[in-house]
């Protein structure tokens, strides 16, 4: 479930039901609020949604793709089972704070990847020591934290990595915390 904020205040959302995307406007009385049902192919679940500060939605899933909407004209702007994608179905969606055509993902397996949406372009990924459990970003920063299958903790500062226009130059740097 992902709050959205399309010029409605925060009372507008996107939650992944089985293999469609719902988006709910809770100020609207007809339907009980659901705006639009998406769709995707029967049997491929989505496990993640996020909204970009552009209003643009991304889902993924058992699919392993990243579908990138359009919730105001409810279009689909980009799916791409060959450009963006994780080697395993994806649990963890957060578009950049400082450059929208970015979205980090996270798979069940142990790497994170970050991409250029449009042109379905990989730009860099890490990885953990095990199988992801856990990820999240700053809402404010591309600052990520998860949490891996062996107790580890990793907190990755994003300032600037290859096509990522962020305020420094290449600057990475990945923390790790175990018991």
């Amino acid at each position: 479930m992902q709050n959205l904020n399309l010029g409605g205040g925060d009372s507008v959302l996107a939650v992944t039901e089985g293999c469609q995307l719902t988006i709910w406007d809770l100020r609207m009385k007809e339907k009980g609020g659901c705006v639009r049902r998406i769709c995707g192919s029967v049997g491929d679940i989505l496990y993640a949604v996020c909204n970009s500060s552009k209003g643009t939605i991304a889902a993924g899933g058992a699919d392993r793709s990243v579908t990138v909407y359009d919730p105001r004209r409810f279009v689909c702007l980009l799916q791409s089972p060959d450009g963006i994608h994780s080697s395993r179905q994806i649990t963890g969606l957060a578009f950049s704070s400082v450059d929208p055509e970015y979205v980090y993902v996270q798979g069940v397996d142990y790497e994170v990847l970050c991409g250029r949406w449009r042109e379905s372009k990989k730009i860099f990924s890490y990885r953990g020591d095990s199988n992801w459990l856990g990820f999240r970003k700053c809402s404010d920063r591309d600052v990520l934290g998860g949490w891996s299958d062996s107790g580890s903790i990793f907190v990755a500062d994003i300032r600037g990595v290859n096509g990522l226009h962020l305020p420094n130059d290449l600057d990475v740097s990945a923390a790790t915390t175990s018991e």
